[in-house]
């Protein structure tokens, strides 16, 4: 737990220092053009370096949940792996089924189609008559 505070510290320290000094470089008004855009040039990078400092920081941060599992995992794993020995020495046999899967009956191509083409024509609210289904594909 200190390990983390101690992290997020750092962070806060880091991120204050970037971004105190972030304040905009002002222009005046009696300067001229090269002036200002030498202002805006500056303005510019530093907020791309801003913006990239603070993604870095992001990563690191995404980076370290990694390790929060092994930070706040179990205490004891004397205890852990002494269970999963027993679990792994005495495996249960796997019960057979008592019936055997009865086979889905086969339907009549035509009576298939016609089902089809029925629920196709009530979705689509057009008579029954104005489509043809040519072919019926199963997908799994």
């Amino acid at each position: 737990m200190k390990k983390i505070r101690k992290l997020f510290s750092v962070i806060a320290v880091i991120t204050a220092a970037f971004l105190c000094p972030a304040v905009a470089f002002a222009s005046e008004a009696g300067e001229t053009m090269s002036e200002k855009l030498a202002y805006a040039a500056r303005n510019t990078v530093l907020g791309i370096c801003t913006v990239f400092i603070m993604l870095i920081i992001i990563a690191v941060i995404i980076y370290c949940f990694r390790f929060l599992p092994k930070i706040f995992g179990p205490k004891d794993k004397k205890k852990e792996t002494a269970a999963g020995e027993k679990k792994q020495e005495a495996p249960t046999p796997e019960p057979e089924p008592a019936f055997a899967e009865a086979e889905a009956p086969v339907t009549d191509d035509l009576e298939l189609i016609a089902v089809i083409s029925a629920a196709i024509a009530a979705g689509e609210q057009v008579p029954a008559g104005s489509f043809v289904v040519r072919t019926i594909r199963r997908r799994s």
